[in-house]
């Protein structure tokens, strides 16, 4: 993990009284899912080595803060444990977080909250990218393929680009021999 309990809950938007321990497993999913395809597996890798050697560069250092990393992967982890925070997994069944002085929300309410989560987060990413094509020196094992045809990288396959596997439909193709 790339973070802590502690700066799990700063860069959250959950309240600062969360029993944030429920949400460590979907860290690594957020990781995955979100963190790596941004930075690249070469970068991350990198990044995870100097966080456990606890030994942070001053680039990496900042890349977590004020570019937002850590504000992107704590968004994230919450919009992938959102089920397990509307709902209570026990041995007897999924039941709906509910207390005696408070009603859980609506499945409709939910899909509200789920949908305004999700959009921070791609903003939260574009802002990440946007930081690290900014200041690709710094981190020269960004992937070549997510850079921005910035100066400082040459002539590189653009962040616009993208990805087929994550299209929900392939372009139509012209038919070039019409009679």
């Amino acid at each position: 993990m790339i973070i802590n309990k502690q700066y799990l809950l700063q860069y959250s938007p959950l309240p600062s009284n969360y029993q944030v321990d429920e949400l460590l497993n979907y860290v690594n999913v957020a990781e995955k899912i979100w963190i790596v395809p941004v930075l690249g597996e070469e970068l991350y890798e990198d990044l995870q080595q100097q966080i456990d050697d606890d030994e942070l560069s001053e680039e990496y250092g900042t890349l977590l803060t004020t570019g937002g990393l850590w504000q992107y992967l704590s968004f994230a982890t919450v919009l992938e444990a959102l089920p397990v925070i509307w709902s209570n997994f026990s041995e007897v069944g999924i039941t709906l977080g509910k207390s005696e002085n408070s009603d859980s929300v609506s499945l409709k309410d939910m899909t509200y909250i789920e949908h305004h989560i999700r959009n921070q987060v791609e903003v939260l990413k574009e802002s990440l990218i946007k930081y690290l094509n900014d200041h690709c020196n710094s981190f020269p094992l960004f992937a070549v393929s997510d850079c921005c045809q910035c100066s400082c990288c040459g002539d590189k396959l653009g962040m616009e680009r993208p990805n087929p596997a994550l299209q929900l439909y392939s372009p139509r193709r012209r038919r070039t021999n019409l009679k």
